[in-house]
């Protein structure tokens, strides 16, 4: 479930970066893989979301992180494997996640034993870029509602 969840984050935003409209990339995920529609829906938020943080964090500190470019090195490629490497650049470079979520992404997967480095692990790693949005946001102050929030 998990690599399927990444899988439709990647296809929206690359249809995104392509300027397809909503239907358009509903209409391509349906027909190719059969998703629900509340989880293609829920994906967008997320994306939404993870958008909407990346524009208030540079506007408060003043900085594009768009600018610069990361790159890791052969320690680190070694540390991770390079299958793993492959996987983390091509989001990188579709733009799923930024220099500062590739650090932490580094960061945590050099933390699990060597035997436990996989593209499922990694999957649950860029999951959570998206579902750690109370990093800037306090509970109730977002602009979406999750299912487990309750409204006073």
């Amino acid at each position: 479930m998990t690599g399927e969840l990444v899988e439709i984050l990647e296809k929206i935003v690359q249809a995104i970066n392509n300027d397809y409209s909503f239907e358009e990339v509903e209409l391509y995920i349906n027909f190719e893989d059969k998703v629900n529609k509340t989880v293609i829906a829920a994906a967008y938020s997320w994306i939404y979301e993870k958008l909407l943080r990346e524009y208030y964090q540079r506007k408060e500190l003043k900085s594009d992180n768009g600018k610069s470019f990361r790159i890791l090195t052969e320690e680190e490629i070694s540390a991770i494997g390079l299958q793993n490497y492959n996987y983390i650049l091509h989001f990188y470079n579709i733009g799923l996640i930024n220099n500062n979520e590739l650090d932490m992404i580094m960061e945590q997967i050099k933390l699990f034993p060597e035997e436990s480095r996989s593209i499922e692990n990694l999957n649950i790693l860029i999951l959570s870029v998206f579902l750690d949005l109370d990093d800037i946001s306090t509970p109730g102050s977002r602009y979406l509602l999750y299912s487990s929030d309750t409204i006073n």
